[in-house]
């Protein structure tokens, strides 16, 4: 028949395939024993500024998928330079992006095609700020969530920038190319930013935290945290391993996540009873600990030194000394 024949069967038939593949996990998803705790991170009630800061969340997304220079480097200078050469090379790309879709649009063989691939990236991005702002799901605070209409912008952007490739009649064909040279240069430079980890950082960094106790403990250590999502675990795993890719054993590291419910008190108890069973000298840190402090903890020197700050790691440290 002339339809299997046709450009379209093709599409059917990736589309029967991502549907079967979707199929298969079905059931995975309902007996899911996890329930939300690993999406408590992204549900918090919104009031003030949280209110508008999915939209900054979701511009910086779509601006990082296209370049990215090292905002995040730790010097200032640095940040401030790449920042104004990212602002620059934005301005320039709109009008590049915005022709080129426009003339795919006006092409007849291209429309459809085009079309398809504008209502898919448009529809996801709604279908974000449904999740965020009507079910109260921030899926803009992950960067890495856009993965699932990645490839569909990827494929616009490409056939954009073909046109400032062969360019229509009336231009001039090097300033074209040229423009796309530039575009390919920025995204090599992005990919070696996120290659060297001056760029998608993660927001805790268990690499400066780990130096820090190796700098200040010279006795084993208790690292206590309070837990309520699987977040604090993740942030906790960061600090373990470091320990174990550095193959560090002084000071020894030993971990307390403090279940935290309802009542703070709970994980303030948790930490009583590790501390009254661990022996002496020790160091505790108490990271991201949001509960009152146990009486034991009192009977601690605090550390007057001022903690350099550490992405992702609110910490104090006490010296607790043998009696």
């Amino acid at each position: 028949p002339p339809l299997l024949h046709s450009p379209w069967s093709r599409i059917y038939a990736v589309a029967a395939g991502t549907f079967v593949a979707g199929v298969v996990w079905l059931p995975v998803f309902l007996q899911n024993s996890y329930g939300d705790k690993l999406t408590d991170w992204i549900q918090a009630p919104r009031v003030g500024f949280a209110w508008i800061s999915p939209l900054f969340q979701a511009f910086a997304a779509w601006v990082t998928m296209q370049f990215l220079l090292p905002i995040e480097s730790p010097h200032l200078w640095i940040v401030l330079v790449c920042g104004l050469v990212m602002l620059i090379y934005f301005i320039w790309l709109l009008p590049i992006l915005f022709r080129g879709l426009k003339i795919r649009l006006k092409q007849p063989e291209t429309r459809l095609m085009t079309m398809v691939f504008v209502v898919v990236v448009v529809s996801a991005i709604a279908l974000f700020f449904i999740f965020t702002y009507f079910l109260g799901i921030d899926l803009t605070r992950g960067a890495r969530y856009n993965f699932v209409y990645f490839p569909a912008v990827i494929v616009l952007l490409g056939a954009s920038f073909a046109v400032s490739w062969h360019p229509q009649v009336g231009r001039p064909r090097s300033s074209g190319k040229k423009a796309v040279g530039i575009i390919w240069l920025m995204g090599f430079f992005s990919a070696v930013t996120v290659l060297s980890n001056l760029g998608y950082q993660k927001y805790y960094r268990p690499d400066l935290f780990v130096e820090l106790i190796q700098k200040t403990s010279q006795v084993p250590v208790l690292i206590a945290t309070t837990q309520r999502t699987h977040v604090h675990i993740g942030e906790m795993m960061g600090v373990a391993r470091e320990f174990k890719i550095q193959n560090l054993t002084s000071p020894t590291p030993l971990f307390l996540l403090a279940h935290q419910d309802q009542n703070p008190n709970t994980s303030s108890d948790a930490l009583l009873h590790t501390l009254k069973e661990l022996p002496r000298p020790l160091d505790l840190w108490l990271v991201n600990f949001y509960a009152p402090l146990p009486e034991e903890v009192k009977k601690c020197a605090a550390d007057l030194q001022s903690l350099p700050a550490i992405n992702g790691y609110e910490s104090k440290l006490y010296h607790c000394r043998a009696k």
